[in-house]
Parts: structure tokens; sequence; C-alpha cells
């Protein structure tokens, strides 16, 4: 009785880690972290052009006063179609690196990049998939590049004499892009789902750390180190502890041969080949870091996805076509 799981445990879906669209509680630290740096003007002038660009009225949307706007910013980025959402944001976050003739409306290069860190971090900690353009090594070098001309222009003397320097022209626009589809949410909730289950929670341990390691911004050779972990726990729970097929330390590559040779793959044996090249990238970028870890202690986010994408559908394969011939 000691490995019985639940009915309950068992069927009750899994709840949704990583989202297409914005979810309640990521729309809400977004929309109020705007307001902690937007004024009311910024607010007003990035509605307008909204309304510019998209031709639509939102009838709630006031923006007479600093309050009513900041409320209806909330309302909008909480309530609105994705699609608008986004548009609005982008303009937003745009307006609030333009110069501007009120003092308020000046904010710090500090204050400007502390912001785009914390838009960023929300999307990975609330695992929504989108990225924002351009990378934050390019915004912190422009950031840099207007503290420069701001204490420059704060500390020089404004007489007939003397011209100031042109301020610094933005190099880009900051904007949002897709990071992956669907079919990224629904490898992670099948593979979840069989991980309820008892049988493969102690092997599927370390992808969901990887998970986590993704969601805390760690993008870093321990997200392939934890994947190819519990690709190895996985096949040596079939290969040698349940079927026999192999002895323990055979390797990875060994464990692929016998679930080829014993079936697993059939009737869809050509995409055996493709499986094969994928584990064994993953296995020589884990070797690789694990020794030059400094040399490759970071990835990029959408590589980290797509390692994590490419492991979670290869275990749900596996599993299920196994649970099919061996059932517990």
């Amino acid at each position: 009785m000691s490995s019985w799981v639940p009915w309950t445990n068992r069927n009750s879906e899994v709840e949704q880690r990583i989202h297409e669209d914005l979810t309640d509680k990521a729309a809400s630290r977004i929309s109020f972290s705007l307001n902690q740096i937007a004024s009311r003007g910024e607010i007003d002038d990035a509605y307008t052009e909204y309304r510019t660009e998209t031709g639509k009225h939102v009838d709630y949307f006031e923006t007479a006063n600093s309050e009513p706007a900041k409320r209806s910013l909330d309302k909008f980025v909480s309530t609105e179609d994705l699609h608008d959402v986004l548009t609005l944001i982008e303009i937003l976050v745009n307006e609030l690196w333009e110069e501007s003739t009120l003092s308020g409306e000046n904010h710090s290069a500090e204050e400007l990049l502390d912001f785009d860190r914390k838009l960023r971090r929300i999307l990975v900690e609330e695992g929504i998939l989108l990225r924002i353009r351009p990378t934050r090594d390019e915004v912190e070098t422009f950031g840099e590049k207007l503290s420069r001309y701001r204490e420059a222009k704060n500390s020089r003397s404004y007489s007939s004499r003397h011209r100031s320097q042109p301020r610094p022209e933005k190099p880009f626009n900051i904007h949002f892009e897709t990071l992956a589809d669907e079919s990224v949410i629904e490898s992670d909730q099948q593979l979840r789902a069989l991980g309820k289950k008892g049988r493969w929670e102690e092997e599927l341990s370390p992808y969901n750390e990887a998970w986590t390691q993704y969601q805390d911004e760690q993008f870093s050779y321990l997200i392939a180190e934890k994947l190819y972990n519990s690709l190895e726990a996985v096949l040596v729970k079939i290969c040698v502890k349940e079927r026999g097929w192999n002895n323990e330390g055979d390797g990875v590559s060994a464990y692929l041969n016998s679930i080829k040779d014993n079936g697993l793959f059939d009737p869809n044996e050509a995409m055996f080949a493709e499986w094969e090249q994928i584990i064994n990238g993953l296995q020589i970028g884990v070797q690789r870091t694990g020794g030059d870890r400094k040399r490759h202690e970071t990835f990029d986010q959408d590589y980290s996805i797509l390692l994590l994408h490419q492991v979670g559908a290869f275990l749900t394969f596996v599993i299920n076509r196994y649970e099919d011939q061996y059932p517990n």
C-alpha cells in the first residue's frame, strides 16, 4: 500500500506552470510595476498613441487625473485582450525611456533599468511564454550612456558659451516576442500528470527541478544537467530495474537502443534517429558545461525552453509507450 496513490491525486488536473496568456497574478504584478513608475501624462500619451495605432477606444479609460489614469491602466492590463494589453504596454514602456520637458517624466537610468529587470523577471517567474527584446545587455548599455549624459548635463554650466551634448538616441524599441507555442504547455502538463501517478515521481523530480531553475531565472548548465538526470533515471528504471534489458552503467545510448529493440518506438521507428540526436546533443552539452562551467555558465532563455520542451516531450512519449506495453 505504501506506493498507492489515491484517485484524486492520480486524476485531478495538473495546474499549469507555463502560459501563453497573462495570468491574473502576472497582469496584476505588471500593472502595479507600471503604475509605480509611469506618470499620468505618460499613461495619457501611451493611451492616445494606442488609439491612433489600433483605432480602438475604451470607455472606462480616464486620464484627466493621476489616480483615475492609474486605475484605468490597471483595469486595462487585467481585463483586455492580450494583443491589446501587450500593444499598450509596449507603447508605454518605450514612452518611459523618452526625454520629456517635464521633470517628473524624466526617469533616471537606474529607475528605468530596475523596471526593465522587474518586467523580465515577472514574465519568467509567472511562466509566461513571452520574452522582451532587445536583450537585457543592450538595454543596460544604453542605460549607461543615458546615465553619463544626464550626469554631464546636470554638472554643466549653461551659459551662452556652452552647448549641451545631444541626448543619446535610443537604438531600439522595446517589444515582446513569443518564446514558445502551446506544445510546450501540453508536453509539460502531460509529463507532470504522469509524475502524479507515483510510478515516475522520483525519476521526474530532476525535470521539475529544471523548471524551478528556469523560473528562478537560472538559465545555466544546471537546467541541462537536471534534464539529463531525469532522462537517465527514467531509462534506468525501464531498462535496468523493471525489464532487465541492461546493466546499470551501460549508458543512455545503450538504454535507447534497448527500448528501440524492444518495440517502444514501433510503429514510429523513423523518429528514433531524431530523438537519439537530440539526446546525444543534450549529453554532450552536459559534459561540456560540466567540464567548463565558467565558460558555459549561462544559456539563452529560448535555448533553456527548447531543452525543457524536447526532453519533456520525449519522456512523455517513452513513458506512455512503456505503460501501454507494460502496465504496472
